[in-house]
């Protein structure tokens, strides 16, 4: 940021927070006759208007069109992020939202990430997003493998997080309850505290513990299981909300809309997008044009890494329009972070 763009005076600044603050809520540009109704300035309307020419010749605000009033800029939002916007109380009804939705029966750890997406989400109104945990941080606590009908059993898989893991397989149909009995025993015995993502490996360098004749079957449970985990390695972000994304006063056209939702879609784009937050330890603003990707340049994007301190699992964030409500975007996605992480690490995740 310019140097003068840093020192604003207290009049300046003042009404540099009362256009962001009436754009934010009304999305129309905001001229000096409503800034002095609806903001106790003490100042004229001719004070406010050439505070206003003074702060867009700093580049903070600009002037949509010639007989409209102004509105803030990428340069101006930042000032009022960093100025107003970093510590922030949520509103209660928020907080209570957030703090009752973390004390809740837990699920497994993928529908938690989940249900966190959406309940970020509907407290911002904005898209958000939850990178998972890499595979690696969740060990196998017990493998079960149960018959359903004729030739087919299902291989249950639980890790130390919560994870469940169900792959229906084909057996042998002269396999009998017994030998699926001592096929469960020797799987336990091989993966019992194994990382999950090694769980296949592991258990077919120990193929040849199993007696000869449950060999096939339990070479099918491997390759189910390798399947199964490679598939999930690559699908580890959660995306909930992107509808909110479609509103035609959130946006200046269909186009914009277009552009962002595409974005969302590709996962690659996603992925470098959260994974700046992990190399930090706190909330992270993306504003417009400070976003590297062309797709997001009329966008905002918050985003936190959560886990224990000094050591992220994952990030999560919300993506929404430049005229957002920071302070409590900002709000939510710390809370949210926090809470998880307070719960993955009481699964001791």
């Amino acid at each position: 940021m310019e140097e003068e763009q840093t020192h604003l005076n207290s009049r300046k600044a003042a009404i540099l927070r009362a256009i962001v603050s009436h754009y934010v809520r009304s999305g129309e540009p905001v001229g000096s006759k409503t800034i002095v109704e609806r903001f106790e300035l003490g100042v004229s309307p001719a004070t406010v208007r050439n505070e206003m020419a003074a702060l867009e010749d700093a580049g903070l605000i600009f002037q949509p069109h010639t007989s409209a009033g102004r509105v803030p800029t990428d340069i101006g939002y930042r000032y009022f992020v960093d100025a107003w916007a970093r510590d922030v109380r949520l509103p209660p009804d928020d907080a209570r939202r957030i703090r009752r939705f973390f004390t809740e029966p837990r699920w497994e750890l993928e529908e938690a990430l989940r249900e966190t997406a959406a309940l970020l989400s509907r407290v911002t109104d904005h898209a958000a997003l939850v990178f998972a945990p890499a595979l690696d941080r969740s060990v196998v606590r017990h493998v079960e493998v149960v018959r359903l009908a004729g030739d087919r059993a299902m291989m249950v898989l639980v890790t130390d997080t919560g994870r469940v893991e169900n792959h229906v397989v084909t057996i042998p149909g002269h396999i009998d309850d017994v030998q699926l009995e001592q096929v469960s025993e020797i799987l336990n015995k091989l993966t019992a505290d194994v990382a999950l993502e090694k769980a296949a490996t592991t258990i077919s360098e120990g193929i040849e513990r199993f007696p000869l004749e449950l060999r096939g079957a339990v070479s099918t449970v491997v390759s189910a299981l390798s399947d199964e985990l490679s598939q999930r390695a690559t699908e580890r972000v959660f995306l909930e909300g992107a509808s909110n994304i479609v509103d035609e006063h959130k946006f200046a056209d269909l186009e914009t809309v277009r552009g962002v939702i595409g974005a969302l879609e590709h996962r690659r784009l996603v992925l470098e997008m959260l994974a700046d937050a992990l190399g930090g330890d706190m909330v992270s603003v993306r504003i417009g044009s400070e976003n590297p990707m062309e797709q997001m340049q009329f966008c905002s994007v918050i985003t936190a890494p959560y886990g224990s301190p000094g050591n992220a699992i994952g990030s999560l964030g919300v993506v929404g329009p430049t005229r957002m409500d920071y302070r409590r975007s900002i709000g939510a996605v710390h809370e949210v972070a926090a809470a998880l992480g307070r719960m993955l690490s009481e699964l001791g995740v």
